[in-house]
């Protein structure tokens, strides 16, 4: 029979630890700084399952009106246009894992267990965090958390140097050598593609509003980043100091500049080492706008338990005792899904930028 010693599990310490376990694992993920509720955001949060029952959740992208309105006297009855909406779901699952301490590990240490434990849970989390959307978002098909990822579509994938869009991305990925890292110019191409998609069925890409200034993000592995620097360096036109003495100027305004790498044309620039390789020194870079992903979290705690330890409670944080108060852990858990966003089978805030990428 199990002994509760270790944690009472009383709710206000369930509340409390289950609180920080989740302030302190999205804080430290690089998502979160695009995450937001509205559909002007880089990535939705969806907040439905948070309250009630269900493990998948469908949202709604209204397209904007393409008829040309009417003139004069002309008769508005019978020229109306219809709402036109683009469907898309996204699933969740839970994720756990714990840490075990016996007696004497604890005799023979000074550390708090609980406050190590809570660390090292939460860092463990913003890890997962962060490299499940990025696999939502760069297209890993291995990945299947919640619901499996899909590729890039033909329209929304550019690739470096002077390999051709084919319209199969790992086809293209298999053409990349030593001389076709990422440069300014294919930036600027995803950019470029972002605003002016030919095919009229397939939306542009909306820049998000930041302190009054359209913007898009983009996100380069740490290989990429020297690539960039390189090629920054021997242009006649820009150079790096200038494209982070921007990010700094505006960093002044609003938090999602701060940790930038810098600003150019129009994009503010990160890093992050979760950028996914699908394979040999290839990395796919992301071009990011409104509505490219959505993340949705529901309530770490069944029915019967929220009556206890409340409503709000996102991670769930369980305390245990066995073999006689001998051996005690903590467990922690998050009920959640993520993916990039499709609408009418075509990716709609994302531009993966396939690289080389290798290290220098």
């Amino acid at each position: 029979m199990a002994i509760t010693a270790f944690g009472t599990n009383d709710s206000q310490t369930v509340k409390l630890w289950s609180t920080m376990t989740m302030r302190e694992a999205l804080k430290s993920t690089l998502f979160s700084k695009f995450l937001g509720k509205g559909k002007k955001s880089i990535l939705m949060r969806i907040t439905e399952l948070e309250r009630q029952a269900g493990d998948n959740v469908k949202y709604d992208l209204l397209m904007q009106m393409g008829n040309s309105g009417v003139t004069g006297d002309n008769r508005m009855r019978g020229n109306e246009e219809a709402l036109t909406y683009y469907q898309d779901n996204v699933t969740i699952d839970q994720l756990r894992n714990a840490h075990a301490f016996r007696r004497m590990s604890q005799q023979r240490t000074v550390h708090d267990l609980r406050l190590d434990a809570k660390a090292n849970l939460a860092d463990w989390f913003a890890d997962k965090y962060d490299t499940y959307m990025f696999n939502c978002l760069c297209g890993n098909t291995s990945h299947s958390f919640g619901q499996a990822a899909t590729a890039p579509d033909a329209d929304h994938y550019v690739v470096s140097g002077d390999v051709t869009n084919t319209g199969t991305i790992t086809d293209d990925e298999g053409n990349l050598s030593s001389n076709d890292q990422i440069q300014l110019a294919d930036m600027d191409f995803a950019k470029e593609k972002a605003k002016t998609f030919a095919t009229g069925s397939i939306p542009h890409i909306r820049p998000v509003m930041i302190d009054g200034g359209e913007y898009y993000v983009i996100v380069l592995h740490s290989y990429s980043v020297t690539d960039l620097r390189l090629d920054v360096a021997n242009s006649a036109y820009v150079s790096w100091p200038d494209i982070q003495m921007y990010a700094n100027k505006r960093g002044l305004k609003n938090p999602i500049f701060d940790g930038s790498l810098g600003v150019y044309n129009g994009m503010i620039l990160f890093e992050s080492t979760r950028v996914y390789e699908p394979t040999s020194n290839v990395r796919r870079n992301l071009f990011l706008g409104a509505q490219a992903g959505v993340f949705a979290i529901g309530n770490a705690y069944p029915q019967m338990s929220q009556k206890r330890v409340g409503k709000d409670n996102l991670m769930s944080w369980y305390e245990d005792s066995d073999d006689y108060g001998n051996e005690n852990g903590i467990a922690v858990g998050s009920i959640f899904g993520m993916k990039k966003c499709v609408f009418n089978s075509d990716d709609y805030g994302v531009i993966v930028i396939s690289s080389y990428s290798a290290a220098h």
